[in-house]
């Protein structure tokens, strides 16, 4: 029950926050072994996602894209991979260009 109301509670926080880029303060709290819900709740929602699954449609691997607005002057895009079980496997950051 307490994993279904903090779900839930991460769902409605991200419905209600617009995605954007993240600042580095916030990149840097971000660590290999996280949950998505704990992402969730430290950054808000992506942008975009990617989803890779394999012939019998289990999913593999998430990719979650946080990009900033056209007018933004933060120029970072911010790219999380998660495993097949929601786990964050790696992070990324390139600036646009």
């Amino acid at each position: 029950m307490k994993k279904f109301l903090l779900l839930l509670l991460v769902l409605l926080y991200g419905s209600v926050a617009s995605a954007d880029a993240i600042d580095m303060r916030d990149y840097i709290l971000l660590k290999n072994g996280m949950t998505e819900a704990e992402v969730l709740y430290r950054i808000g929602s992506y942008d975009h996602e990617t989803i890779k699954s394999n012939r019998y449609d289990y999913i593999s691997r998430k990719t979650w894209f946080y990009i900033p607005p056209q007018n933004s002057t933060h120029k970072w895009i911010t790219e999380l991979k998660f495993d097949a079980n929601g786990v964050l496997m790696s992070r990324d950051r390139y600036r646009v260009k």
